[in-house]
């Protein structure tokens, strides 16, 4: 396994775009996950391309959150899917192998407008994104959020809704901050063997969806990994940090990310 970063870990810090992708490097980490800024040109995405080149730091997968593909609205559906689109089109350009979705949560507390008519929203734009994508040679990841209304926040959602989409590239991404919130254990991990195409790594308490670096909650960091290893997962692991809580700290806290998680990782004997 390799350990990455995505970029998203400087959100709320005063660090240049492209400070932060060095800096992503310079920490040691092997791969990053591109957290876009949607208004980028054509020449921003080729600085991009030479900076992460130059420093031979494979971008692996492309990063959003367009919850709105569930809308009630179909216009409001249509322009979640086609700016997840418009990522993939950055991502055949950065060379990228996936693009990252999350599908959203039931509005209204499942009252008014039946799950089971979200559902299907998700499950149409995942098809379109994953018909697309497969035209760009990349995979769709669906994220397992945590929330008590998100439309896939446990295994049992997570293995019908890619039952459902039915295409070979539409895979699930495992976040183990997010199993540990939901308190699944990791040996489910094995029910998702084979269709596992990236994983997020953050720890936190057991109760808030926090991203702390490793270390700083209590999750089982190490069964976690374990059980990856074991279902035959050898990718990359990718930290998720977001609004760290002291932004003038955010080098250290992302730094000490890195380590705790690279000490984890050797000791194991899972980092290539």
């Amino acid at each position: 396994m390799k350990l990455g970063c995505i970029n998203s870990c400087w959100f709320g810090s005063n660090i240049d775009y492209f400070t932060g992708i060095r800096q992503i490097k310079e920490i040691g980490y092997d791969t990053i996950d591109i957290f876009p800024v949607f208004s980028f040109k054509s020449y921003d995405l080729k600085q991009i391309k030479k900076l992460c080149d130059s420093l031979k730091m494979p971008i692996r997968s492309m990063v959003s959150a367009y919850p709105e593909m569930i809308a009630l609205e179909e216009h409001v559906r249509q322009y979640a899917i086609d700016s997840y689109k418009k990522l993939l089109d950055m991502g055949v350009y950065l060379d990228a192998q996936n693009l990252l979705i999350v599908l959203g949560e039931y509005i209204w507390e499942k009252n008014v407008i039946a799950p089971a008519v979200q559902w299907g929203y998700a499950v149409h734009a995942a098809r379109e994104l994953s018909d697309y994508a497969a035209k760009c040679d990349m995979n769709v990841l669906v994220e397992l959020e945590p929330f008590e209304y998100s439309l896939v926040n446990d295994i049992e959602t997570m293995l019908a809704f890619l039952e459902e989409v039915d295409r070979p590239n539409c895979l699930a991404n495992v976040d183990i901050g997010h199993l540990h919130v939901r308190h699944i254990p990791p040996e489910q991990i094995a029910r998702l063997a084979g269709r596992i195409g990236g994983v997020h790594l953050s720890d936190n308490d057991g109760t808030v969806h926090n991203d702390w670096p490793t270390g700083r909650g209590n999750a089982d960091i190490v069964g976690y990994l374990l059980a990856l290893q074991a279902v035959g997962y050898d990718d990359v692991i990718s930290v998720e940090l977001e609004f760290a809580p002291d932004p003038d700290g955010i080098v250290e806290w992302v730094a000490d990310c890195y380590t705790e998680t690279a000490k984890i990782m050797d000791r194991l004997g899972i980092r290539a």
